[in-house]
């Protein structure tokens, strides 16, 4: 299944010929991921907690990550440093965003005078790579590399579920908890299925609403069949206009992933 399960559950479904990977390394990744922007900092027990593991293993995990720098120890609270971002900048430098991606999403965003952002599936959450640093106005409402947008209510996860094969997505409708963040968010499976199928056949999305309300959003394909699915897309106020933008945006954005889709990053991700 394509859905992303958590390092525990991933390790526990493993076979006894996979058992040779490294158990507390796998949960030492999950105490990294326990951090967001609501939790900037977490006690052991909050640790232990999110991660599902037990206290004596949730504190030596943290403890190495100490050590290591990863994390930072202020009395009884735990915080992420900044040497985790070394992982993502060697993950950026690898496959040359600085110098394939960003001119042309800072290209685009200065025509669109609007922020772009590149997207990707991470499991079962849209991820943000890139995003351009021109173009920004008021009414942007992007968020910064390395966030993650709603699957079912955002324009980039509409788009990305349209780029999966049709059996995936119902897979994941039946399986997947739905939340509901504005009275807009639509929830029934059956018009999120018919929403999907209708980006996959027009090859862009327009959601409005239903991530956060008072903000639409557009969202077109990257990459094509058989690779890692990739979208780009934009946002702003809700009520600019939307026949007036279809045409503008969708130009820009299509011309901004036409671009991309010409780099490596696509087949290198894949």
């Amino acid at each position: 299944m394509w859905l992303r399960r958590s390092f525990r559950s991933a390790y526990m479904s493993k076979t006894s010929s996979q058992r040779s990977i490294s158990s507390s390394f796998i949960k030492g990744l999950a105490i990294l991921e326990a951090f967001d922007a609501e939790t900037s900092s977490l006690t052991l027990a909050e640790l232990a907690r999110r991660t599902g593991q037990d206290r004596a293993t949730a504190r030596r995990g943290a403890l190495t990550l100490v050590a290591a720098g990863y994390l930072r120890q202020v009395n009884r609270k735990l915080r992420l440093s900044p040497r985790v971002l070394s992982l993502a900048g060697n993950f950026l430098s690898t496959y040359q965003f600085h110098s394939q991606i960003q001119p042309i999403l800072d290209r685009c965003a200065h025509a669109m005078t609007s922020e772009i952002s590149l997207v990707i599936l991470d499991g079962d959450a849209p991820l943000t790579l890139a995003h351009s640093r021109l173009g920004r106005h008021a009414g942007d409402h992007i968020g910064t590399l390395g966030t993650q947008s709603s699957l079912w209510h955002s324009s980039f996860g509409r788009m990305l579920l349209a780029l999966r094969p049709q059996e995936d997505v119902a897979t994941a409708l039946e399986t997947r908890e739905r939340t509901k963040p504005t009275h807009s968010s639509i929830v029934d499976p059956l018009i999120l299925l018919e929403k999907i199928n209708e980006a996959r056949l027009r090859g862009f999305v327009f959601v409005d609403g239903e991530e956060e309300q008072g903000i639409a959003s557009y969202a077109v394909p990257v990459s094509i069949a058989g690779q890692t699915p990739l979208v780009v897309g934009t946002s702003f106020p809700s009520g600019l206009g939307k026949s007036t933008l279809d045409e503008v945006v969708l130009a820009h954005l299509q011309a901004c992933a036409a671009e991309i889709r010409h780099t490596s990053i696509c087949a290198a991700l894949s």
